[in-house]
């Protein structure tokens, strides 16, 4: 049996309260959509997230335009705390918010866009499925030693005859070209 130096690091998979825990404890996040020709787009976006769904603002851009016509989106926050790294997911569908109660809800939640540009829509992600995974921060250099470790080395007899080093021949003295 071998051992392997380099066991795969310890990843846990976070509770659905833990997701939404860490996910309102941050303001930026990423916004994946697809755009009209099948390629996905990431946004950066500040956000707020509160009982159980998630709020951003977006200007009348292309951003908003696919949100109307392809509501669908992931949405991304990732951070570290305690010498942990993490990672929350949510899948839904992302809505522009018109009614004047549930706009007066958003803005109790401190949601404010860092970009210079106005952004006076507000957008709400109502989740379908939240997802979350923890892990401890590897130190750099065991990263390294793990990807140098698995370097792919081909051993010289698996090698084409025409890659290998030549080897002399016993019986045969090769001449002196001149």
């Amino acid at each position: 049996m071998t051992h392997d130096p380099f066991p795969p690091p310890i990843v846990r998979e976070l509770s659905t309260s833990d997701c939404w825990r860490l996910l309102e404890s941050e303001r930026l996040g990423r916004l994946a959509l697809i755009d009209a020709s099948g390629e996905p787009l990431i946004y950066p976006v500040n956000f707020a997230g509160r009982d159980g769904v998630i709020y951003l603002r977006s200007a009348a851009d292309a951003k908003l335009r696919l949100l109307r016509s392809r509501p669908a989106v992931a949405f991304e926050v990732d951070g570290q705390d305690a010498g942990d790294r993490w990672s929350v997911v949510v899948r839904g569908d992302a809505v522009p918010v018109d009614l004047d109660a549930e706009i007066r809800r958003a803005r109790e939640t401190g949601l404010r866009s860092m970009n210079p540009e106005a952004k006076p829509y507000l957008v709400r992600i109502s989740p379908r499925s939240i997802t979350g995974r923890r892990f401890p921060e590897c130190p750099a250099d065991a990263r390294e030693d793990a990807l140098r470790s698995r370097i792919f080395r081909s051993r010289e007899e698996a090698l084409p005859a025409s890659a290998r080093a030549p080897h002399p021949i016993a019986s045969f003295t090769p001449r002196a070209e001149g």
